[in-house]
């Protein structure tokens, strides 16, 4: 079954990772992210993101150790998504300001 928060959860990651310091930020960072935007995942839902978005360009990513952590950087196509520049499918625009 489709999850329909997955694209609005998909806007919160790229925008916190392009806020973030050095444009990264790791899988349990991102949890916490969600968390605070009222989304409240397992690490698995947060790595499925993490996936889904470096599968289409939008984050590079690298594990880190043993202990399931995944660092993400986003890419020059997820800091467009992220302030609006281009849109994508499976991913909500950036909510007004």
């Amino acid at each position: 079954m489709r999850n329909i928060f997955n694209p609005l959860r998909r806007i919160i990651i790229l925008q916190g990772i392009e806020g973030a310091a050095g444009r990264e930020m790791s899988n349990e960072m991102i949890q916490r992210l969600l968390a605070a935007h009222c989304h409240r995942c397992s690490i698995a839902e947060v790595n499925a993101q993490i996936a889904w978005l470096e599968n289409r360009g939008y984050l590079e990513t690298a594990r880190m150790g043993e202990g399931g952590m995944v660092n993400a950087r986003i890419t020059r196509a997820g800091v467009d998504v992220a302030a609006g520049f281009a849109r994508a499918e499976g991913i909500d625009p950036p909510p007004e300001e």
